[in-house]
């Protein structure tokens, strides 16, 4: 699933290649996709509008928008389970799983999403009420302990609640905890300063990694690192430490690494390393 630095890694190759364009028609082929917008709604509501810039919060891209006649408008994506943005020339065949179609001068703009899960919405009501951003200047070792001093749930689950923490997903949340040695189960409120502090870094390390990584995938046209499907690179190379990884060697200790549930997501773990 597309966590915070594959929608980071999405807005930062898409704001330039179609920045102060215009949205000069709007295909919708998944109604179910632009709910409760009807897919003429919805269309009327985007063409002729100016795309001024696009942000991202949590897992939503913001894009800013003018229509017009100069009224200001957002426009907030989600990308669901299996959603991607794609820019296509005019002439280039729509992907299978093509859902919403913007033509913005001599390219299309592509929404494809296999599972239907992502969403498309209108208005700046539609932008999620979300925790701090861990990227963010303001995301300090002592936010973060405060975030986790409020949640007597396991570290891993408090991580991945959007209410606490914006943009971090299963994926990101495995490899933080592995990275600062952390025991996923163990109650967020539960650890010490120092642990707190290790994890911090472990995050913000992580994902700025993820975001220059799957930035790269997408210039290259290579896959993205959450849909890696057992690709061998080694963290050095943008891979992964344990995520996905059950039953094979941790890439530190050579342990088997476990793969258990928690709140009905995977977790993975090495026992040796993260015993903390």
């Amino acid at each position: 699933m597309p966590e915070l630095p594959e929608v980071e890694a999405f807005g930062r190759w898409l704001l330039p290649q179609i920045r102060g364009r215009r949205l000069e028609a709007v295909t919708v082929l998944k109604p179910r996709l632009v709910r409760p917008c009807s897919a003429h709604e919805f269309s009327r509501a985007l063409e002729g509008s100016r795309i001024r810039g696009i942000q991202r919060r949590g897992k939503s891209l913001l894009w800013d928008l003018v229509s017009p006649g100069g009224d200001e408008s957002l426009l907030v994506s989600h990308l669901g389970m299996t959603g991607s943005w794609e820019v296509l020339s005019r002439e280039a065949p729509l992907p299978r799983h093509a859902a919403v179609v913007f033509a913005v001068g001599d390219l299309r703009v592509v929404l494809d999403d296999p599972r239907q899960f992502g969403h498309l919405r209108l208005g700046a009501a539609a932008v999620p009420v979300l925790g701090p951003e861990p990227l963010d200047e303001a995301f300090t070792p002592e936010r973060l302990g405060r975030v986790l001093a409020e949640c007597h749930r396991p570290v891993k689950v408090a991580l991945m609640d959007p209410s606490r923490l914006a943009g971090v997903g299963n994926l990101y949340a495995s490899e933080a905890l592995f990275l600062a040695g952390i025991d996923p189960t163990t109650p967020a409120d539960r650890l010490e300063p120092v642990a707190v502090a290790r994890v911090h870094g472990a995050l913000q390390a992580i994902l700025s990694a993820a975001v220059e990584r799957n930035l790269r995938a997408l210039h290259a046209h290579r896959p993205m690192l959450y849909q890696q499907d057992g690709l061998p690179d080694s963290p050095a190379e943008g891979g992964l430490w344990v995520y996905d990884r059950e039953g094979l060697p941790c890439r530190r200790c050579g342990s088997p690494i476990h793969r258990f549930v928690q709140s009905g997501r995977s977790t993975y773990q090495c026992p040796r390393c993260q015993q903390r």
